[in-house]
C-alpha cells in the first residue's frame, strides 16, 4: 500500500479547478488530463494510449503524471488531495472498470465532462472529506507545496497516519495498524504538529507566540516568544525523531531558552537561561488539555490509549 498527493490543477477543458474537482467527487475518480483522439469504439489499453499521448504531446516526459497513475498506484492506495477551499479530502483507490487492461487501476476515462474538466487519465476511488482542518497533521500539508501533479507520501508516520485516519473515517478496520509503534507518543506525532503542541503549550503557559517569526529558514530556533506584561522574550527549539539536543550552547543568548527533544536526547548542563522542558512534562499536558490539541494530535493519543488498553487485558 502506498500513499499519494494529488493536486487538481486542469490547463485544459474548461481550466475551472472547481468544476473539474466537482467531477472528481460525482464520478468517483481522481486523475489528471493529457487528452488523446482516440479511434471510434477502440478501448484504450496503456500502451495504445501511450503511443498516442506521445505523438500528440511531443514525448513520454509530457505524459509522465499519467504514467505515474499507471505505473506507481495500485488497487487499496490512499490518495490525498484538496479543494479551493482547502478542504482536504482522502481517498482509497478501486478497480478499474475497464476490464481486460494489463493495469487493474489506471484508467483512460473519455466523457464530455471529463475532457472539460482536464481529467481523462483516472484511477476509481471513494473520496471522503477529512472532517476537520486540523484532521490534516503538518507533515501531509507540507507534500501540497510542491506544484507538480502528483507525488508519493513516503513518511512513515505520515503514511500510518493516513492509515489511521482511513480507518476513522470508514467505521472500519480496512487497514491493520503495527501496534507495536504505538509505545511512545512522540514517534507518532510528525515534527510540525510536535511544534504545535509545544506553541500551544507555551502559550497556556502565559507566552505569546510571534507567528511570523515561525520560518523554515531558522537555524537555531523555531520560533519567539513574548511574555505579554513584561515583555521578556524567549527563543523555542524544537527536535523530534532521534536528533541530538545541545542545552549547553545557549548561555550567550540573553533571552530566555526553552528546549524541547521528543525522546528526551539531551546533552550538555543547561546555563541559566534555558528551560529544558521533558517529553512526559508534554505528554501529560496533552493528556489534560486534550480539547485544545490540534485533531490530528487527538486522533493519534486515541488510537495509542486503545493499543494501551488492548495490551493491559493480554
Amino acid at each position: 500500500m502506498s500513499v499519494h498527493r494529488l493536486h487538481i490543477r486542469p490547463t485544459g477543458g474548461k481550466a475551472d479547478p472547481v468544476f473539474s474537482f466537482a467531477y472528481c467527487l460525482r464520478e468517483g475518480v481522481l486523475g489528471v488530463g493529457w487528452q488523446v483522439e482516440a479511434p471510434a469504439g477502440t478501448p484504450l489499453t496503456w500502451e495504445l494510449y501511450e503511443k498516442l499521448a506521445i505523438e500528440e504531446h511531443g514525448s513520454a516526459k509530457e505524459i509522465s503524471r499519467a504514467r505515474y497513475l499507471h505505473d506507481r498506484v495500485g488497487v487499496g492506495d490512499l490518495i490525498w488531495t484538496r479543494d479551493m477551499d482547502g478542504k482536504y479530502y482522502l481517498a482509497r483507490v478501486t478497480a478499474s472498470k475497464t476490464e481486460g487492461d494489463s493495469c487493474p487501476v489506471w484508467e483512460y476515462f473519455d466523457t464530455a465532462d471529463g475532457r472539460d474538466a482536464d481529467i481523462v487519465n483516472v484511477v476509481r476511488c471513494r473520496l471522503i472529506p477529512v472532517p476537520l482542518a486540523d484532521d490534516v497533521p503538518g507533515k501531509i500539508v507540507a507534500c501540497f507545496r510542491p506544484t507538480r501533479a502528483i507525488q508519493p507520501i513516503t513518511d512513515k508516520t505520515a503514511v500510518l497516519y493516513s492509515e489511521l485516519l482511513w480507518n476513522q473515517l470508514v467505521g472500519a478496520e480496512e487497514f491493520k495498524l503495527p501496534s507495536e509503534r504505538v509505545c511512545d507518543l512522540f514517534s507518532l506525532i510528525d515534527a510540525e504538529t510536535t511544534e504545535d503542541v509545544i506553541f500551544i503549550y507555551l502559550q497556556w503557559k502565559g507566552w505569546v507566540v510571534l507567528p511570523n517569526s515561525r520560518r523554515a529558514d531558522t537555524m537555531r530556533y523555531e520560533f519567539i516568544a513574548i511574555k505579554p506584561k513584561t515583555g521578556e522574550r524567549a527563543l523555542v527549539q524544537v527536535k523530534s525523531g532521534h536528533t541530538v539536543l545541545e542545552t549547553d550552547s545557549w548561555g550567550g543568548f540573553k533571552e530566555k531558552i526553552y528546549l524541547f527533544q521528543s525522546h528526551g536526547i539531551y546533552t550538555g548542563s543547561p546555563t541559566d537561561n534555558v528551560t529544558v522542558l521533558t517529553p512526559s512534562e508534554i505528554q501529560e499536558f496533552m493528556e489534560s488539555n486534550l480539547d485544545i490539541m490540534p485533531h490530528a494530535v487527538q486522533r493519534w493519543m486515541t488510537f495509542a490509549r486503545k493499543v494501551g488498553a488492548e495490551r493491559e487485558a493480554v
